[in-house]
């Protein structure tokens, strides 16, 4: 049996994207820069929320790292990078 684990989704919040082993019970948060559409998810008990229209919800994570004054390790802050500028069409 596969232990439940929390999950947090990122860069979408619709059941739609969710990968299907993933009961929406183990959600307790989203992290994302889209618009709110249909099949938004919908859960039982309060999760945490950062939707904000930014050009991609690495630069959410790379500005939560900042705030808290934490640097991302060295391979973490290389895959927010690429996933802001594949999100932002290299900053153009």
């Amino acid at each position: 049996e596969t232990p439940k684990v929390d999950i947090c989704l990122v860069d979408h919040q619709q059941t739609s994207q969710m990968n299907p082993s993933i009961d929406s019970d183990q959600v307790v948060g989203v992290i994302d820069h889209h618009a709110l559409q249909s099949k938004t998810i919908v859960t039982d008990k309060p999760i945490y929320i950062d939707i904000r229209p930014w050009g991609s919800m690495s630069t959410i994570i790379a500005h939560t790292f900042l705030t808290h004054k934490r640097r991302p390790p060295v391979a973490v802050a290389g895959m927010l990078l690429c996933a802001i500028l594949s999100d932002t069409l290299n900053l153009l």
